[in-house]
């Protein structure tokens, strides 16, 4: 164990984690992995993920679909917008935002009332 003084005369002490004594071989430095909440996220991002194939893959096979979704949106419809995305088979929750350049669709999971993970979509519609 070593003492280090700072500045303002408050003793820091730290252990040398690289000495391995019989009394230190026990001590650790950060709390032990639980990877249950981790695992469960990368379970629901892929959901996210598929909701996010379901509904770029209708854009790009489906002018008539894109063409729909672009003019709700010019409209500010956002009700009408919602509702072509939902049709896509979009289940998670999201929220689409557009502007004149581009539509931004925001999913996101929640994994025992607490928010696990988010996957944004951002797609342009027009060059500035």
């Amino acid at each position: 164990m070593y003492v280090v003084w700072v500045p303002c005369y408050v003793p820091v002490v730290y252990h040398n984690v690289y000495h391995h004594y019989p009394h230190h071989r026990d001590i650790r430095l950060y709390p032990e992995v639980d990877e249950d909440m981790f695992v469960q996220s990368a379970s629901e991002m892929e959901k996210l993920m598929d909701d996010a194939r379901k509904v770029v893959g209708k854009i790009s096979n489906s002018h008539d679909f894109a063409n729909d979704v672009m003019g709700a949106a010019q409209e500010s419809d956002q009700s009408k917008v919602d509702s072509l995305i939902r049709s896509s088979g979009v289940e998670s929750p999201f929220q689409a935002d557009y502007n004149p350049d581009r539509m931004k669709i925001h999913l996101s999971a929640s994994n025992q009332q607490v928010e696990c993970c988010q996957l944004t979509i951002v797609l342009r519609w027009r060059i500035q």
